[in-house]
């Protein structure tokens, strides 16, 4: 089965219509192999990957250290043990992340997705204050599993199901459209009331969670001292701050994690998808006081920590490290996403263009000002005619996103970048 036609037509006939296979089109590209930036479908088109996976693959595809770190793990001939015995993978790899942590976050629980992640943190750190509350941001994205849904915002992918909403409050994050625009005063005088008032009545959270960058919701970064603020605010009134890097954490941002470009160290972090450039893996991180504070067996899960995906995951660390990644982002990357996309804020159709690290978003608005996700939808197509993966994002799905491997060449990222900034020009009719 190497056809697209068939792998297309099994697809449709068996997959669940919630996956998001066929959402975009009729016919996406079946990929047979990946390169780097690359990935080659069933007639041998080279194909520049501009979504990475949805943030995955922040090395490219085929990475030599990831295939290396993966032989070797299959070479024991051990898949998988359990959590129950220790495995010396999963020991490389605790001490691969504690050397790029805070020194305060020295302790790892390990889970297999961004949103058990989150449902690890929301369970410790109730179980650690004794409360039940949560805070989250307009914005903000933390999963579908019912918990990390609960933290997520969203009417359309929040209202078919019972959620914890009785014990969530969703605060403004500055510059996310219904706010207060970019006032982080307002948005910080918002969550201290609201902490005021829970302390009154003795139902202050158990923990807060927050992107330091909204990245699912078009690259919105808060402007400076609005996590500072928050961080304040959590230790006057004893709130867990958790940062969720799942989407931002590992270069994605620049930095091993996005938190790190504000100065502040928050209670816990959750980290997943571009951990091993592939395989089911995630992690929480957080002091030994609140990751030792329950029992063994008190949350756990069958396949967390599986040693394929932690050697593949302590190898992604080290190749960032040792090729200097994090400089390529803030040396190349981000100037060559400047360059190129930072123009066409000018144009009519769009409302802004955000750049963080190695991601930017445009965003697109129709006459009104409005968000127009017909525009943004009409270029990924134009994008993907022409061989480019793009991503939609935005709480409207109106912003366009460039989220390319962390290692991609300024050559090549330019050459896909100069295509996109004509396919929007052409959509906006400004096109020359």
């Amino acid at each position: 089965m190497t056809t697209a036609e068939s792998v297309l037509g099994i697809t449709r006939a068996r997959e669940s219509s919630a996956v998001n296979t066929f959402r975009m089109t009729a016919d996406p590209p079946v990929f047979l192999r990946g390169d780097g930036p690359w990935l080659y479908d069933d007639r041998n088109r080279k194909w520049l990957d501009l979504v990475c996976g949805s943030g995955t693959s922040n090395l490219g595809h085929n990475h030599p250290a990831h295939l290396k770190a993966l032989n070797e793990a299959l070479a024991t001939g051990i898949l998988h043990t359990g959590t129950r015995l220790p495995s010396p993978f999963r020991a490389r790899l605790y001490e691969e992340l504690i050397s790029i942590l805070p020194a305060e976050l020295g302790c790892i629980q390990f889970a297999n997705s961004g949103a058990e992640a989150n449902e690890t943190a929301i369970k410790v750190a109730q179980y650690a204050t004794g409360r039940t509350r949560l805070i989250a941001f307009e914005g903000g994205y933390h999963g579908r599993t019912l918990g990390a849904l609960s933290l997520t915002d969203g009417a359309r992918i929040r209202k078919p199901f019972s959620l914890l909403h009785e014990i969530v409050d969703f605060l403004p994050f500055p510059g996310s459209p219904g706010n207060d625009g970019n006032r982080v005063d307002t948005c910080l005088a918002h969550l201290a009331d609201r902490l005021d008032g829970l302390q009154k009545v003795n139902d202050l959270p158990a923990a807060l969670f927050v992107e330091a960058i909204q990245g699912v919701n078009g690259v919105r970064v808060p402007p400076d001292g609005f996590l500072s603020g928050v961080r304040d605010l959590t230790l006057r009134h004893k709130v867990l701050m958790v940062c969720d890097e799942i989407w931002c954490g590992f270069g994605r941002a620049g930095r091993w994690f996005s938190f790190e470009r504000t100065g502040i160290v928050p209670d816990m972090v959750t980290l997943g998808k571009a951990m091993t450039g592939g395989l089911p893996l995630s992690a929480v991180a957080a002091s030994p006081a609140i990751l030792k504070a329950w029992p063994p067996g008190i949350h756990t899960s069958t396949f967390q920590g599986n040693p394929l995906a932690c050697n593949m995951a302590a190898a992604t660390i080290r190749t960032i490290r040792s090729d200097r990644l994090l400089s390529h982002v803030e040396r190349t990357i981000e100037p060559v996403l400047e360059r190129f996309l930072r123009p066409l804020d000018a144009l009519d159709c769009v409302g802004d263009v955000r750049i963080a690290g190695a991601q930017a978003a445009v965003e697109f608005v129709d006459e009104f000002g409005r968000p127009n996700p017909d525009s943004a939808l009409a270029v990924a197509k134009a994008a993907q005619a022409r061989r480019i993966l793009v991503y939609l994002g935005g709480g409207e799905g109106n912003s366009l996103m460039v989220v390319p491997p962390i290692n991609i060449e300024g050559a090549h990222l330019s050459k896909g970048l100069a295509e996109i900034v004509t396919l929007v020009k052409e959509n906006c009719g400004n096109g020359e």
